[in-house]
């Protein structure tokens, strides 16, 4: 007969081994799990990679040709300002190779699924790394109200000090192209070459694009940019050294101007006698037509390339050719 020590001897035993096995399952199922979160080319072999918005979706497009696939998280139209990923996006964002954000207040949630370890750190590039960054426009923007900030970003405070649209600048479009094509090389070795190479050509694109601007500029009878719009130019006009007059931050919610600030750009235009003013892609153009009626000054759009239509899209719009057409009607917007 078996004694108790030995009947309870045995039990321990028999839960000590459960206990390990269970142990082992456990690390076993997070070692997969965290291996899974890391950045590995699709089953074709080529990168899959997910880009928020259309500046790096077309330069991953440029760079990476046929041998990558690439997808936009923006809907052709929209505003990034207000965009929130749905789940399933969430689960396409970790389950690609390479995650494209910009890191600017509107990729808020961008650090708050990096922070809740939603999207795996080492496979995300921040466009915004790969730049000198500028503090969001006050100076010359005559509605400026924090109020017109669509989400409250107070958790990450940070965000709110540098104005995000980097790519306006052609300059800093090829610095973003390059610490893009640095990362794919990075992840799949084996087409570097060919990257590279693309690489070579989208710079020569841009190369020409700021060197048209330069001298639009430098020819320019009008040194000042009046926008009766949002204003997500700082970086363009900087680059270029343009004076500017603008409604709007460039990322206000809100575009119903008061009253002052309607009599303020009448006033500007009539001083400077400023033939032409501009207004950004999407907008209802309410303020920039009202202007023109007071004024008799003509309308030109300024397109930012931060996101195209769906007919801009299937007509093979790029950054480069979005730019080429900006330079045409700066040009005539800088004239007499």
């Amino acid at each position: 007969m078996m004694r108790t020590s030995d009947v309870t001897g045995r039990i321990n035993q028999g839960r000590a081994i459960a206990l390990l096995i269970t142990f082992i399952i456990v690390v076993s199922f997070l070692l997969s799990a965290c291996a899974a979160k890391a950045p590995e080319k699709g089953t074709d072999g080529r990168l899959d990679i997910v880009t928020t918005i259309f500046p790096p979706f077309d330069f991953v497009r440029a760079i990476g040709g046929q041998e990558v696939d690439v997808m936009m998280l923006l809907p052709p139209g929209s505003e990034s300002h207000t965009y929130e990923p749905s789940p399933r996006e969430v689960v396409r964002i970790a389950e690609c190779d390479l995650f494209i954000y910009n890191g600017g207040i509107s990729d808020a949630w961008v650090e708050r699924l990096i922070e809740a370890a939603e999207i795996y750190r080492g496979k995300t590039v921040r466009m915004m790394d790969f730049v000198s960054l500028l503090e969001e426009s006050h100076e010359g923007i005559l509605e400026d109200d924090d109020d017109h900030h669509d989400h409250d970003h107070s958790d990450i405070p940070q965000l709110h000090a540098y104005d995000e649209h980097i790519w306006t600048s052609p300059k800093n479009a090829l610095l973003i192209a390059e610490g893009i094509t640095d990362r794919m090389a990075a992840s799949d070795p084996g087409r570097e070459a060919l990257y590279r190479t693309n690489l070579a050509t989208l710079k020569e694109g841009l190369l020409g694009i700021d060197g048209e601007f330069r001298k639009i500029v430098e020819e320019a009878q009008v040194r000042e940019m009046i926008v009766a719009d949002r204003f997500p130019l700082i970086y363009f006009t900087s680059e270029y050294g343009l004076a500017y007059t603008a409604a709007f931050p460039g990322c206000a919610a809100e575009t119903d101007a008061k009253p002052k600030t309607v009599a303020g750009i009448i006033s500007r235009v009539q001083e400077e006698s400023i033939p032409y003013i501009f207004h950004i892609e999407f907008s209802d153009e309410k303020l920039a037509d009202l202007i023109a009626e007071e004024t008799g000054a003509g309308k030109l759009l300024f397109h930012t390339a931060h996101n195209v239509s769906k007919d801009e899209l299937e007509a093979g719009a790029t950054y480069l050719s979005i730019m080429h057409d900006n330079t045409l009607r700066l040009k005539r917007g800088l004239s007499r």
